[in-house]
């Protein structure tokens, strides 16, 4: 997993920033959370090398450690399995 920083939110593009100072531009959509601009989210590597739409929501009993991401604020930390994308 990869760790980016969220930089900028314009509707759902979302400007990421990972630690090495690369930017990512991603269509994002999230159920049931607000993602704000200074969390951190723990992305699989292949979702940043697309340019998918990808939408993440509530863990269900159908979900694999490939469909999850992980979102860190002020020392919280919110899972969230992939929905579509």
């Amino acid at each position: 997993m990869k760790k980016v920083e969220v930089i900028k939110i314009n509707r759902y593009l979302y400007t990421l920033k990972d630690t090495e100072g690369n930017e990512y531009i991603k269509n994002l959509g999230f159920f049931d959370t607000k993602v704000e601009v200074g969390d951190y989210i723990y992305f699989p590597n292949e979702v940043l090398d697309t340019n998918d739409f990808y939408t993440y929501g509530p863990i269900d009993n159908n979900a694999t450690v490939d469909d999850l991401i992980k979102i860190v604020r002020s020392n919280k930390e919110i899972y969230l399995q992939k929905y579509y994308g």
